[in-house]
C-alpha cells in the first residue's frame, strides 16, 4: 500500500485541489483508494461526497481502537474511491494521531488499511504540528503545491527539515508549483529557477471544481489542468512503483499492465 501526503506549512496553497483530483486519478487507474482528510475544513469530502455533502468524524471516537476509524470510512460518488472525512476539531485529530503514535498504535491502523486500500491520499492540515511530522512516518511520498514565489525554495527547505526531525531522513518531496499566473513576474521568476517542477495554472477549471463539485478530469479533461494532474498522478505512480509500494494493477483479461511511460 502506498501513502501520499499533499502538505505544506501554509494555507491557501491549493491542498484540497490537489487532494480531490489526484485520489480520482488513482481510483480511474483502478487502484483501491482511500482520501483521508486530516484537514479540519472537510473541502474535499465535501466535493466527492455522492450527496454533496460532508460527514464530518469524530476524532475522538478513534481513541476506542482503529475499528471506529475503519467504521467511519464511506464512498465517494466515483467507484474504487472512499473517504474518511476531517473533523471539525482539528485539535481532536491532532490528539488522535499523537496517542496512537505513543501506544504504538499507529502501525497497527495502516496495517490493517492495507488489507482494504492500494493507495492512500492525506489531506493534511497546514502547520508544522507534532500530528503532521507522525504521519509523515507512514507517508511513502509527499506532493507540496507551492504558490510561485523567489521564496519558494527556501520554503521548501523549511518543509524538509521540519520531516527531518526525530526520523533523521525524510520522506521523498514532490514539489508541485500551484496557481501558476504567467502574467505575474515573479511566478514567471520562479518557474525560470525550478524548471523541473510540475505546474498546476491558475484557470477556470479550478473554480469550477467546487460550482460542478467533480474532479476537473470528470468535466474537462482535456484542459490544461486535466492533462497536468494526469501527468502529474503518472509521475507519482511510477516513483510508487519504482519504490515497490505500489503494485501494478491487472487489465480487465487478467494480464499484468505495464509500468506508465
Amino acid at each position: 500500500m502506498a501513502v501520499v501526503a499533499i502538505y505544506n506549512s501554509k494555507g491557501g496553497v491549493g491542498k484540497s485541489t490537489f487532494a480531490v483530483n489526484l485520489a480520482w486519478e488513482s481510483a480511474q487507474q483502478g487502484y483501491r483508494t482511500l482520501l483521508w482528510e486530516l484537514d479540519e475544513q472537510g473541502d474535499s469530502s465535501w466535493i466527492l461526497s455522492p450527496d454533496g455533502r460532508s460527514c464530518p468524524t469524530n476524532a475522538n471516537q478513534f481513541m476506542l481502537g482503529s475499528g471506529k476509524l475503519l467504521q467511519q470510512i464511506h464512498s465517494s460518488k466515483f467507484s474504487g474511491l472512499s473517504l474518511l472525512d476531517g473533523d471539525p476539531n482539528i485539535r481532536s485529530t491532532e490528539n488522535f494521531l499523537v496517542a496512537f503514535s505513543r501506544q504504538q498504535q499507529l502501525s497497527k491502523l495502516f496495517a490493517e488499511l492495507e488489507k482494504k486500500f492500494d493507495v492512500i491520499l492525506l489531506d493534511c492540515p497546514p502547520g508544522f504540528s507534532e500530528a503532521n511530522r507522525k504521519v509523515m512516518l507512514f507517508t511513502h511520498l509527499v506532493v507540496v503545491p507551492v504558490i510561485p514565489s523567489p521564496l519558494a525554495e527556501r520554503g521548501l527547505n523549511k518543509i524538509r527539515e521540519f520531516m527531518i526531525l526525530h526520523r533523521g531522513h525524510h520522506p521523498p518531496i514532490l514539489p508541485v508549483f500551484s496557481m501558476v499566473d504567467r502574467r505575474r513576474k515573479m511566478h514567471k521568476l520562479a518557474l525560470d529557477e525550478n524548471q523541473d517542477w510540475p505546474v498546476i495554472n491558475m484557470a477556470s477549471e479550478i473554480e469550477q471544481m467546487t460550482y460542478r463539485k467533480l474532479p476537473i478530469g470528470e468535466f474537462a479533461p482535456a484542459s490544461s489542468n486535466g492533462l497536468a494532474f494526469s501527468r502529474l498522478w503518472r509521475g507519482i505512480e511510477r516513483k510508487l512503483l519504482d519504490m515497490v509500494v505500489l503494485r501494478t494493477k491487472p487489465k480487465d483479461d487478467g494480464t499484468p499492465t505495464t509500468e506508465p511511460s
